[in-house]
């Protein structure tokens, strides 16, 4: 509080006033006039004594410069206190003040500082948990939808609770992977639907001139009395289209086809027995579990006695071999024949590289097209120049685990 003095105007009060004047720069702050000999001449204080207990610290507690605060304590309460020497009446000009009127602001200021940190901390944490309710969840349930669907898994739906910009990728990727697994599903039932096909094609195609040629041959073995080769022929003969003509399971018993073709042979051996011989290998090392689709060899073998031999050739000879091996089957067919030309045979070298859809699946190519759409690339018929002069046609099939045959035992 500032004192009201009602003193007579004079030097004394000019001084005073000018010294309230001063004092009014910050609330709760005083300013006196005075020296260490004299003590306290003029104060705006209330209390002289409070005054003379201040200008007693500045005096006992000399400042190292001048015009830089210093602090006391009186009646329990800091001041800043500053002292000017006012040379000209040899006294010491000394203001106080509270210090918590100078301080009030910074304090002010430093509750705002540490409100609008924890505020920002706040509002930093509710960021980073909406970024990840609303952005790192979704696409982490996306990217494991997308593992999975790496894997072959086809049936997964992501559901999806919210309206914003997930829910309408998520229903995007639902409708992909339900066209994606429709699509897959078609595309293997055109490939079921495409080996049948040509299963039949196979069937439809028996050489009817092969049937008649054969009674024929019975016939003749009947007017000249050889009925043993006759018996021979004819149980060769209803065996061979028992085989092609029973309908069942497109897949077989590999040792069964294999039985097959052999039989074609017998009879082709019968037929021309006068100049075409075959040879084949037992197949003791294949296991018997080991099925294979129908009709397979018997059109190589056909394809041999066909087109390798010409007319009136003699010791014309087929070789008929098997193996297997580290999960690869192997199915070899030679011949002896002289009518195979380089130009032949690279021409059907690049009909069997050629897409199966422009075509006639006829034959040799009806088979290779069989293998590749069930076995995959890496399976099917390679050609080259047997070492006995005429074709090797290599029939491969690469078999992922063996197959069981107990659902093929009435085939």
């Amino acid at each position: 509080m500032k004192p009201k003095t009602t003193a007579a105007c004079g030097p004394r009060s000019k001084l005073l006033g000018a010294l309230s004047e001063i004092a009014k720069l910050y609330p709760e702050s005083e300013v006196l006039l005075g020296s260490k000999e004299g003590g306290t001449i003029l104060t705006t204080a209330l209390r002289a004594d409070e005054s003379s207990e201040i200008l007693s610290h500045i005096l006992d507690n000399p400042s190292p410069e001048q015009s830089v605060p210093g602090t006391g304590e009186l009646n329990g309460v800091d001041y800043f206190i500053i002292e000017n020497e006012v040379s000209a009446l040899d006294l010491s000009l000394v203001m106080y003040v509270n210090q918590n009127e100078i301080t009030r602001p910074l304090s002010q200021f430093i509750t705002w500082f540490y409100t609008l940190f924890i505020l920002a901390v706040i509002v930093m944490v509710l960021y980073s948990f909406s970024v990840n309710l609303m952005i790192h969840r979704p696409l982490s349930k996306l990217v494991k939808a997308f593992h999975m669907i790496e894997t072959d898994n086809l049936n997964i739906m992501i559901e999806s609770r919210s309206k914003d910009e997930f829910h309408y990728v998520f229903n995007g990727f639902n409708r992909m992977a339900f066209k994606l697994k429709h699509s897959i599903e078609e595309n293997y039932e055109q490939k079921i639907a495409l080996q049948h096909s040509q299963l039949k094609q196979l069937q439809s195609q028996i050489n009817p001139h092969f049937l008649y040629n054969s009674f024929f041959n019975i016939y003749m073995m009947c007017k000249v009395g050889d009925s043993d080769s006759a018996a021979e022929l004819s149980q060769k003969l209803g065996s061979y289209y028992q085989y092609i003509t029973r309908s069942g399971s497109d897949e077989v018993p590999f040792y069964k086809e294999y039985k097959h073709a052999l039989d074609y042979c017998d009879i082709q051996g019968i037929r021309f027995s006068n100049r075409i011989a075959y040879e084949h290998k037992e197949i003791s090392d294949i296991p018997p579990s080991i099925t294979v689709p129908r009709l397979i060899i018997q059109p190589i073998v056909e394809n041999a006695f066909e087109h390798a031999f010409e007319d009136g050739m003699e010791e014309g000879k087929l070789y008929i071999s098997s193996d297997y091996r580290e999960g690869k089957l192997r199915v070899t067919v030679e011949d002896n024949g002289k009518l195979l030309t380089n130009e032949m045979l690279q021409c059907l070298q690049d009909r069997l590289a050629m897409d199966s859809k422009h075509i006639e699946k006829t034959g040799l190519i009806n088979v290779n097209n069989r293998l590749q759409l069930k076995y995959g690339l890496g399976s099917g018929l390679f050609i080259s120049r047997s070492a006995y002069g005429g074709l090797k046609v290599d029939l491969i099939i690469i078999i992922d685990g063996i197959e069981e045959a107990s659902s093929c035992t009435d085939c």
